[in-house]
């Protein structure tokens, strides 16, 4: 059994409250296995790693049923173990202020005749903009949140915190109302916090947006088309009948505001180009922004949001049409929060390529709805352990000599890669083992190898 590193230990008793004991044990030695498995990561061959110092022995099948009945027959709950991986998340890193949210929707591979929950779905990856691509598999509505060091210098890393399933055909919930659902366990969780959430124009509708509470501050993506209006109602005439008018008259769209602003060359007037600054994708820009305030009845009824249509004078970027529901907001703000999504697209491919969540295969409802979030929430313990202890450990620094140009010590491969250094040191130790311990660790090694075949 590989033993747990000090440095992990505290962030896992965090955990520990959302198991009973013995699932707690369980899920550590999960982990670890997940993090020392080199071969794919089922759930058998993560669980052949719990005995690292024998070959795999596949008749042991009664040996692996505490693995499979951690996700089948165990009694803890993702939102349970989400919650837990929030105040991880909170105290570990010092968040302080306002939160950033991310929201977005993935597509996990999968087939079979009896798996619960299975659908046909947009496959984003493999979509284009003529062409949309679809493939069977698990659609998960993921909230993770925005973590951004300013000391260290480190991008954006966005770290898991809640998932939900979105089931295909009609009556089950749409992504936007599952993004609501947690949105709003999060805002229980945290009765006084502030939130800030992001998401694509998918996400910007009226399930989601609709009432949405005063602590929390919306930025996203709106259609170049859409339909806005002037918040200041015009004073009605005396004598006039009907009802009172609730908005102003209907302002330029996104869209034709961008062509407003191109035609006035004297740079004068509500609608001009102003150049914003900004720090997005890595690199340092200069933008031109064209924002104003306006009423979005159809997603937002009568809330006034702020319309930020955004321009990159080098061609390298198309025109993006933004909006918020902070008024006070600035345009360089609106363009660097919304910038920060892309860290969530990040977290996806990392999780699909490094952690292998579409590599467990598992059927009934239980192991469906559990394997996936279970997997995200020890990726946010992984990626917490790296920022707080594993980055200044002996095993990172050596790990940087040998990074190459386009490496990144923030990259999920190499944050298990240390924790997969830092183990094995902590289970091989040379200066006190004497001729017998020497010769059990070459086993193991060999052992481990085998199953790395």
């Amino acid at each position: 059994m590989w033993p747990m590193i000090d440095s992990l230990r505290p962030l896992f008793n965090v955990l520990s409250p959302a198991f009973t004991a013995p699932a707690a044990a369980t899920c550590g030695s999960f982990l670890l296995c997940w993090v020392m498995c080199l071969r794919h990561k089922t759930l058998r061959r993560v669980g052949e790693n719990d005995r690292p110092d024998s070959p795999p022995d596949h008749t042991r099948r009664h040996s692996l049923d505490s693995f499979y009945n951690f996700f089948e027959r165990s009694a803890w709950t993702p939102d349970g173990l989400a919650r837990r991986v929030g105040l991880l998340i909170l105290s570990r890193l010092n968040f302080t202020g306002c939160v950033t949210l991310l929201v977005d929707d993935t597509l996990l591979h999968k087939s079979g005749r009896c798996v619960w929950g299975l659908g046909w779905f947009r496959d984003a990856v493999a979509s284009t903009r003529k062409r949309v691509a679809t493939a069977p598999g698990h659609n998960w509505v993921v909230i993770a949140v925005a973590f951004h060091n300013p000391i260290t210098g480190s991008p954006v890393l966005a770290l898991p915190l809640l998932a939900r399933l979105h089931r295909p055909g009609a009556g089950h919930p749409s992504c936007p109302a599952l993004a609501r659902e947690m949105l709003a366990l999060v805002l229980g969780w945290f009765p006084g916090r502030h939130f800030t959430l992001v998401g694509d124009g998918a996400y910007a509708c009226k399930p989601l947006l609709e009432n949405l509470p005063s602590r929390v501050t919306f930025v996203g993506r709106m259609r170049g088309d859409s339909a806005v209006y002037d918040p200041r109602v015009p004073k009605a005439e005396k004598g006039k009948r009907g009802p009172k008018a609730k908005k102003g008259p209907r302002l330029p769209s996104p869209k034709e505001a961008a062509k407003k602003a191109d035609w006035g060359r004297s740079g004068r007037g509500p609608w001009r180009w102003q150049p914003v600054a900004v720090a997005v994708y890595g690199k340092e820009r200069e933008l031109r922004a064209v924002s104003y305030e306006a009423l979005w009845p159809h997603v937002l009824g009568l809330r006034p949001v702020k319309v930020v249509v955004v321009r990159d004078p080098s061609g390298a970027m198309d025109d993006i049409y933004l909006f918020t529901t902070d008024l006070e907001a600035s345009a360089g703000w609106v363009v660097e929060q919304f910038a920060w999504r892309w860290s969530i697209e990040v977290l996806f491919r990392s999780s699909k390529q490094v952690m292998e969540v579409e590599a467990p295969q598992h059927w009934c409802q239980s192991s469906v709805e559990k394997v996936a979030p279970w997997v995200w929430s020890m990726q946010s313990v992984v990626t917490v352990w790296y920022i707080t202890a594993g980055r200044e450990s002996p095993e990172a620094a050596e790990m940087r000599t040998r990074m190459g140009e386009w490496d990144s010590e923030w990259s999920l491969r190499h944050m298990l890669g240390v924790m997969r250094s830092v183990t094995l040191n902590a289970t091989f130790n040379t200066n006190s083992a004497d001729q017998a311990e020497l010769k059990e660790m070459v086993e193991t090694l060999k052992s481990w190898a085998n199953m790395a075949a």
